[in-house]
This record gives C-alpha cells, sequence and structure tokens, in this order.
C-alpha cells in the first residue's frame, strides 16, 4: 500500500476497482474502449442511463428512486453518495451473490391459502408488520399466520452481456447522479 500513500480516498478507490476489474476480466483495454465508443473514455449521459433505468423490465422492476419503482431491491434514492462510478461499473458486471440482511423478503404463508412477500419492518407476539411489494404497510395477527420465513429477492442479474459499454457508461452516469439532497 505504500504505493497509495498521499492519494486521495477516491483515486485510491479507483485504483482498487481498476484491479479488481483486471482480475476478474471486466477490464476493458483502451482498444477496446475505443472500438465502441468514438473517444478513448466514454462519460455516460445521465438522461440517457434514467431512460435505461426506467425501461420496462429494467431496473425500476426491482428498485426504487424517490416515488417510482418497487421494493423488491434496494433503494437506490441517494445510491451516488454511497457508491463511486468504478463501484458501480462492478456491480453492474459481477452482481454481489448475497444479499444483505436489510434487503431480504419476508414471505407469510396464512391460513387462508393466501402467501404474501414484502420487507418485513416488524413483528411481535401478536402481529408481523410488513411493506409489502406494491408499497402498502401491512399487518398480519399471528393467529392468521400459517407460516413465516425470511427469503431471499430475485437476484440481480448481470449486464455485462446485456448491456453495451455505452449503456452502462450511461446507466453509471445516472447512478452517480442520484446524491443525497443538501
Amino acid at each position: 500500500m505504500i504505493l497509495m500513500r498521499g492519494r486521495s480516498k477516491t483515486r485510491r478507490a479507483l485504483v482498487i476497482a481498476a484491479v479488481i476489474a483486471a482480475v476478474c476480466g471486466c477490464a476493458k483495454t483502451e482498444a477496446q474502449n475505443s472500438a465502441t465508443t468514438n473517444s478513448p473514455i466514454y462519460e455516460g449521459k445521465a438522461a440517457a442511463g434514467k431512460a435505461q433505468f426506467e425501461a420496462s423490465g429494467s431496473c425500476i422492476s426491482c428498485h426504487r428512486v424517490g416515488a417510482a419503482g418497487a421494493f423488491y431491491g434496494p433503494n437506490l434514492t441517494t445510491v451516488g453518495s454511497r457508491i463511486s462510478p468504478a463501484g458501480f461499473r462492478i456491480i453492474l458486471n459481477t452482481p454481489p451473490e448475497k444479499v444483505r440482511p436489510e434487503n431480504r423478503l419476508y414471505e407469510i404463508a396464512l391460513r387462508n391459502g393466501k402467501t404474501v412477500r414484502g420487507k418485513l419492518l416488524n413483528q411481535d407476539p401478536y402481529s408481523v408488520q410488513l411493506l409489502d411489494t406494491d408499497g402498502n404497510l401491512v399487518a398480519y395477527q399471528r393467529t392468521n399466520i400459517r407460516s413465516g420465513k425470511l427469503v431471499d429477492p430475485p437476484q440481480m442479474p448481470s449486464y455485462k452481456d446485456k448491456l453495451t459499454g455505452n449503456q452502462i457508461a450511461d446507466l453509471v452516469a445516472y447512478l452517480t447522479s442520484l446524491q443525497t439532497p443538501e
């Protein structure tokens, strides 16, 4: 780590991300970047990335930004404040295999045969409260519940072979723009 002494945290994160990308085969050479874009480094356009994010069957079918989207995956309203552009590229090309505990869903089998899923908000000796997949706060009395268990939401797919380099750059530009309001 002596090589990185004196560099900013952002620069260190980019260096580490580049090394990880090279090791996992996610990195492109400058020639590959030039072949897929008009310039050696395509910055991406946030407006095009937003359109990609909101396209039918795309990110918004699992994730949420502001008041739009679903509740299956993490809320991405301020994700640009927490993850670097290099980090987004890694996640989009090689999504994490494990789901963070706060993003897991809770599945309840009711005595009437119905099954419901949602994010577990609270449970007590008398009831279980969920934020269902439509964003509604719902409570079920324990006397009406046959069983309940934590389940993983659908796994985020890799976009490595589904999106072009420019589309990923656009998506990264949009996600990076999602910052905490000041």
